[in-house]
């Protein structure tokens, strides 16, 4: 039953007391998380992995659960500030996480031979040989990919588009998790794929930028920049303006605190290297 994106897309506009019904049960979507999960369950129990790469891809499946499944996606439909709530955990929480686990091994162990067959095959179709993939490990062409993404799909057009469409809006989650995953794999990924810590804190502040600008925006705006949304607010208690300064009221504080973080993990990690490394213990010489 796919009431979260009936009620959010049909022309049915939410309202409070119909939230706790709203659950988005896409059939496409459960399916992939839950085939996303069995087979890391399976990969990473026959291969290496680490206690901290588990609970960020559990924990990167869940936000995406949260961002997807739970109300906030039939929300997403009649308020920007849900919407906004969705991108986050889409791009500052799912795509993370996702990128600290370094799922592809443990995926790739734990998918059937038939289906890996398949992916092969997609990606010489794709041309996403050694060389494609060497391109897309670009750590600037990640970073614009992103900063791309961010602000297309916030352009009033392009927004009105994913409020009005399922396949618009699906293809939006999709971009934006799929740029994010990319950007933060080269900032928190593992060392054969990362930049330098140092260049991981330039890339963590001027993501945070992009994301302070847009919010200036949508917070200080004297008019709502989304018609789609002018409507709905009303049943909330909000008018579309504060809708929409909520909005970005949401992506300067919370999504800056999330940057926040990870810049001071990284700095943290950053101090570490230069510690010097403790010497070797000398047992003391027994006197003759």
């Amino acid at each position: 039953m796919l009431m979260g994106g009936l009620l959010a897309h049909a022309g049915q506009s939410l309202e409070p007391h119909d939230v706790w019904a709203a659950w988005t049960f896409d059939p496409l979507v459960l399916l992939l998380l839950a085939g996303t999960a069995l087979a890391y369950r399976r990969g990473w129990r026959h291969g290496p992995d680490t206690p901290l790469r588990r609970a960020a891809l559990w924990g990167g499946l869940v936000a995406l659960l949260a961002a997807l499944v739970s109300p906030i996606d039939a929300m997403s439909g009649v308020l920007v500030s849900a919407h906004m709530v969705q991108h986050v955990l889409l791009i500052l929480v799912a795509a993370p996480l996702l990128a600290v686990s370094a799922p592809g091994g443990a995926l790739l162990r734990g998918t059937p031979s038939g289906v890996r067959r398949i992916v092969r095959s997609a990606r010489r179709t794709a041309g996403l040989g050694s060389a494609g993939l060497q391109r897309l490990r670009s750590p600037v062409g990640r970073w614009l990919l992103y900063v791309v993404t961010l602000w297309v799909w916030h352009a009033s057009v392009v927004y009105g588009w994913a409020v009005e469409s399922a396949l618009a809006h699906a293809l939006e989650h999709a971009t934006f998790l799929a740029s994010g995953f990319l950007v933060w794999s080269a900032i928190l990924g593992p060392v054969r794929v990362r930049v330098t810590r140092g260049l991981g804190l330039l890339g963590v502040f001027t993501l945070g930028l992009q994301g302070i600008f847009l919010s200036v925006l949508l917070t200080f705006a004297n008019e709502p920049y989304y018609a789609e949304y002018l409507a709905a607010p009303d049943a909330w208690g909000l008018d579309p303006l504060a809708d929409q300064q909520l909005a970005g009221v949401l992506m300067w504080i919370p999504a800056g605190l999330i940057h926040t973080g990870i810049a001071l993990c990284l700095l943290r990690s950053w101090l570490r290297e230069f510690e010097p490394a403790p010497e070797p213990f000398a047992a003391p010489q027994a006197s003759a």
